[in-house]
């Protein structure tokens, strides 16, 4: 999404210099929001990574690009009374899933998601309130599809995990459909939306992936409205940990060499430990 705005950012121009923060909310690589025992201790944790990050590096403007924290956003402490403008990328999923349903009503929807964004059900809710039949919804978990995307840009290991979730979710669905919206709701799974399109169309005749990347990146774009101008764009990535080889290689071979600011950023990413301010993991445990 970074790199996606990076590109949008460098074809329009903008007047003034812009400092872009890639901010990783993960407290470890082998230790996120999916993996916390529980609600509560999702929201404290967040809490903590929100205070800290507008404070320390005075944000102008936050964009939730991840589906899990968005989701889970709108009941933590800081958003009752936010010091800046937070959007999230569930409210532009939303948008474009109402979008392709409008133009496809007989379409059945699939959402494949995280644990914790299907468990908060926020897509569900929407579609069944725009009317579509509970016959022709099904909301899938996808444990590990996540870390298997960014760990494996071969694709091989999310195609296992692909070959066991898919038939799950048309098991759920019943009567097999004749096309399919089939919307991703996790961040990473963009970068294997080619793979869910075949292997979805192993099993029905037509298929069309919502990916809400993109529409996130011209969401950030919009609410910057600069002028058209010469003005500098400046691109970090921050993390608390220092990010492991494997997904280090995956990413870039992603990003390509469309946006070269965010591949530098990202092969030189800044560690900040106390990213967190003074959490420790055994606060987390024991919230």
């Amino acid at each position: 999404m970074c790199a996606e705005l990076e590109v949008a950012l460098r074809q329009a121009g903008i007047a003034d210099d812009i400092e872009l923060l890639y901010l990783n909310a993960a407290l470890e690589d082998d230790y996120a929001y999916n993996s916390m025992p529980n609600r509560q201790i999702k929201l404290t944790t967040f809490d903590c990574f929100l205070d800290h990050v507008t404070t320390r590096y005075q944000l102008d403007y936050l964009f939730i690009a991840c589906n899990s924290l968005s989701v889970l956003y709108g009941d933590t402490r800081f958003a009752r009374d936010a010091r800046v403008t937070v959007q999230g990328i569930v409210e532009t999923g939303q948008q474009q899933i109402l979008g392709a349903l409008k133009e496809s009503p007989a379409s059945a929807v699939m959402v494949f998601a995280t644990p914790t964004t299907i468990e908060e059900g926020v897509y569900g809710r929407l579609l069944r309130g725009a009317g579509l039949p509970q016959e022709r919804l099904v909301e899938q978990a996808c444990p590990g599809l996540a870390d298997a995307i960014s760990n494996d840009h071969s694709g091989g290991q999310a195609r296992a995990l692909l070959d066991r979730f898919i038939p799950r979710a048309f098991e759920r669905l019943g009567v097999i459909p004749q096309d399919v919206l089939a919307f991703l709701g996790c961040t990473h799974y963009g970068y294997q939306a080619d793979l869910f399109r075949s292997c979805l169309l192993q099993h029905v005749p037509a298929v069309r992936v919502l990916n809400p990347n993109p529409g996130a990146a011209a969401a950030i774009l919009e609410h910057i409205r600069s002028p058209a101008g010469h003005g500098a764009v400046n691109i970090r990535v921050i993390s608390r940990y220092s990010i492991p080889e494997r997904p280090m290689a995956s990413l870039c071979h992603y990003l390509g060499d469309i946006s070269p600011a965010t591949l530098d950023a990202l092969r030189h990413f800044e560690t900040v430990p106390d990213l967190y301010g003074p959490l420790e993991l055994k606060d987390v445990e024991t919230a």
